[in-house]
């Protein structure tokens, strides 16, 4: 269905595309151009049973917000900030994966995430032996675990790499103790043992219990929130707009619907994704002062510190990602300008929020909502299934 709409509204796309390429200087997605097709036939099966008993008034009407549609949409910066779901009706969701533990084994219990969406996890010393003969487990409340007492594999020493009788290890002040399992007393709540067990030994064929994960599929429910835009305007005007400056007053004005609704809907993702970003880091804060003795280039240029601590507080978080995108406040343009590697956009289109440059894989954008001296940083994938801020 989805590549029919694409070749349905093929030349519409191209429209578009060469639109986009002029003004903003960038190629629209795969993804833009299905959310485009999708909302080009939202629009025209809308106006098509809406107006159905007027049709004779409908072909201009339905052109215009067609060619309205085309234009607004794949010039959002949203759709380079976060995942553009296209909906078909105005309640819907996403469907996202995330790969789970769908077994025990240790203190990896069932439905334990390991490798999702948005990150990878901590490697525990449980995680890090999930597929090994080794089980690792934390004593509660309860006592010594039952499986601990009752193992009876086998366990290779560290030190003499010999397979000898199963032991529970007990870390004590950093110095493990081994011990045979009847022989370990003194475990408090807290405390790990590390053991082997027949019951994940690698020898018997078939394994019984294999350390096991699996897909488990999320939603995320959407609820589509309508806008709608008027235009009107006198046959005066148009005509002294025409008369006095040369220009046709029904594409001007169409232009400027099509900038308010790209303004409105880019400033509240960009909203969204700052509130989302939560308080500011004290790491991630710096001054445009100048110390005594250093230049303006050297001091500004070493914003650049900050920004390689977002990275890496971002890749810390997530385990997996490196963010690719900034968006900043319009006093953090001059500061940007002395940092090694920016390269600004050439003959920007502006229209509210905006793209204003690249810093090596790091794209820029800039948005008049954001305080001063304001930044953030996020992820947005290629596909449906990796799209974070942070």
């Amino acid at each position: 269905m989805r590549q029919n709409l694409l070749e349905t509204y093929s030349r519409q796309l191209k429209v578009a595309e060469a639109y986009i390429s002029k003004n903003f200087d960038k190629s629209i997605s795969r993804q833009t151009q299905l959310t485009t097709a999708v909302l080009l036939d939202n629009t025209n099966r809308f106006l098509t049973e809406s107006l159905s008993t007027e049709r004779a008034n409908l072909g201009d009407w339905k052109k215009f917000c067609l060619n309205l549609t085309n234009l607004a949409v794949p010039s959002l910066i949203a759709n380079d900030l976060v995942i553009v779901h296209p909906m078909t009706s105005y309640s819907g969701s996403v469907a996202y994966l995330k790969y789970v533990s769908l077994t025990d084994k240790g203190d990896v219990k069932a439905g334990d995430e390991f490798n999702g969406v948005f990150k990878l996890g901590d490697m525990t010393d449980a995680r890090r032996n999930f597929t090994s003969q080794v089980i690792v487990e934390t004593i509660t409340s309860t006592g010594v675990p039952a499986l601990a007492v009752a193992a009876s594999g086998k366990f290779i020493d560290p030190e003499t790499k010999e397979k000898k009788d199963a032991k529970v290890i007990k870390k004590a002040g950093g110095k493990p103790e081994y011990k045979l399992a009847s022989e370990v007393t003194g475990l408090a709540e807290g405390d790990k043992v590390v053991y082997f067990s027949d019951e994940f030994q690698m020898e018997r064929v078939p394994a019984k219990d294999i350390p096991t994960i699996g897909p488990k599929m999320e939603h995320i429910p959407l609820v589509a929130e309508p806008r709608r835009i008027a235009v009107r305007y006198d046959q005066i005007t148009a005509y002294q707009a025409k008369t006095d400056y040369g220009f046709s007053l029904d594409k001007q004005i169409a232009e400027q619907a099509c900038g308010e609704l790209a303004y409105e809907i880019d400033s509240e993702i960009v909203n969204m994704l700052k509130e989302g970003a939560g308080e500011a880091l004290k790491e991630l804060t710096w001054s445009k002062t100048l110390p005594h003795g250093v230049s303006k280039f050297e001091h500004y240029n070493g914003f650049l510190e900050v920004i390689e601590q977002a990275r890496a507080i971002i890749y810390s978080r997530t385990k997996k990602f490196h963010p690719n995108y900034m968006v900043v406040s319009s006093d953090c343009l001059p500061v940007l300008r002395f940092v090694n590697g920016f390269t600004a956009v050439k003959n920007p289109k502006m229209n509210g929020p905006y793209k204003v440059g690249e810093l090596d894989s790091l794209s820029i954008y800039v948005s008049p909502d954001m305080g001063e001296g304001e930044f953030f940083f996020g992820l947005n994938g290629s596909d449906m299934m990796s799209s974070a801020c942070v």
